[in-house]
């Protein structure tokens, strides 16, 4: 009785309130039906903007949010059975999380803090970015054995560079990078302290990890940033196995030190089997569209193959044999000269880039969800 009481007050909220505030936010933002095809290729399947605006109330209606991806995955060149082939991202999340709630919690927990993350792959012998120092209420505290670093120690380093970036972040958001150069401290150009390092991580936990020395090919794409894989494991409902799904390398663009789409960067789809790029790369809406090469470096993607590839997908496999209680992961892999480095895993990984770079999920959502 409960569970329909709950579900009876569930769908009020939906239709009264969620759906007409999506409905009002896509008439005050034009752009989530107005804006640049990514297939100009196709110009006789171009739906109107008309058209494009009634389809997204179709999503609005069915899904109670507006379709965010709805240029990236090219829903406005196709028909409604094409579109159909994709997973909506509010049918995914909820799905996701169904399943995440039968996750083990300690398993959980190795994954969300990368302090235990770094300590398991070593466990494991799976390589991951070397950890120099973290941060807890503004204090710099050296790794593995937790004892405060005071400012004589920590200068003590000349030419260190070090990553910055907070234990639970997300999307590239709160990174750094600081560098000791000529007997002072660097955050870009702007010469800082040690207090004025203290100060900016006095807001959460820190890592500061010695900076991750990434392939030639890699650092090739993109010298500034690591460039890292998103690669998705998944364990079957049906058998236990763990498999590895369509997946994508992220590559950073212009100035940024971060390979992530949310600040300019692209997401490339892999070939699973050779490890070599497909065609185009993809910028979310508000940086672009869809180009065919690197706008820095010129590299076409589709001649690139991404070095130790086949390691990369034997240690995934490898870790999340060894996270039993975890559905799917989403890991990011960056590639060192020696082989692939894991810098983190996500049990809430998203579904955007890779359904995006690689065509819609739904019969494999179908067959690894259910």
């Amino acid at each position: 009785m409960k569970k329909l009481v709950y579900s009876f007050f569930i769908s009020l909220y939906l239709w009264f309130w969620v759906r007409p505030m999506q409905v009002i936010e896509l008439l005050r933002r034009p752009c989530f039906y107005t804006s640049p095809t990514y297939y100009p290729e196709y110009p006789e399947k171009l739906r109107s903007h008309w058209s494009q605006f009634w389809n997204q109330m179709g999503e609005i209606m069915r899904y109670s949010r507006i379709n965010t991806l709805y240029f990236m995955c090219g829903y406005d060149v196709m028909t409604r059975a094409e579109q159909r082939r994709y997973v909506h991202y509010n049918t995914f999340m909820r799905r996701r999380v169904e399943l995440n709630k039968s996750n083990q919690p300690q398993n959980v927990a190795i994954l969300r803090d990368k302090l235990q993350f770094a300590r398991f792959a070593q466990q494991l012998g799976v390589a991951t970015p070397e950890i120099v120092y973290y941060t807890q209420e503004g204090r710099v505290l050296s790794f593995p054995d937790g004892k405060a670093v005071d400012e004589q120690t920590f200068m003590s380093h000349p030419g260190m560079r070090l990553f910055c970036k907070p234990l639970d972040g997300q999307c590239g958001k709160g990174i750094f990078v600081l560098e000791m150069r000529e007997g002072s401290l660097y955050i870009g150009e702007e010469a800082v302290t040690f207090a004025q390092v203290q100060e900016r991580c006095a807001g959460g936990c820190y890592l500061m990890q010695r900076f991750i020395q990434q392939h030639n090919q890699m650092a090739a794409l993109h010298p500034q940033s690591i460039n890292t894989i998103r690669l998705i494991t998944i364990r079957s409902l049906r058998d236990g196995q763990v498999h590895i799904l369509p997946s994508i390398l992220r590559v950073g663009a212009g100035d940024s030190v971060v390979d992530n789409t949310t600040q300019g960067g692209l997401a490339i789809g892999i070939h699973l089997d050779t490890g070599m790029l497909k065609q185009y790369g993809f910028y979310k809406p508000q940086f672009g569209t869809k180009v065919e090469q690197h706008p820095d470096s010129q590299i076409r993607f589709s001649e690139f193959q991404i070095p130790y590839f086949e390691e990369v997908k034997r240690q995934a496999v490898l870790f999340h044999n060894n996270l039993t209680g975890i559905h799917s992961i989403g890991w990011d892999i960056a590639i060192g000269p020696e082989g692939p480095i894991f810098v983190e895993g996500n049990d809430n990984w998203e579904l955007t880039g890779p359904q995006t770079c690689n065509g819609g999920f739904r019969q494999i959502f179908e067959e690894y969800f259910f």
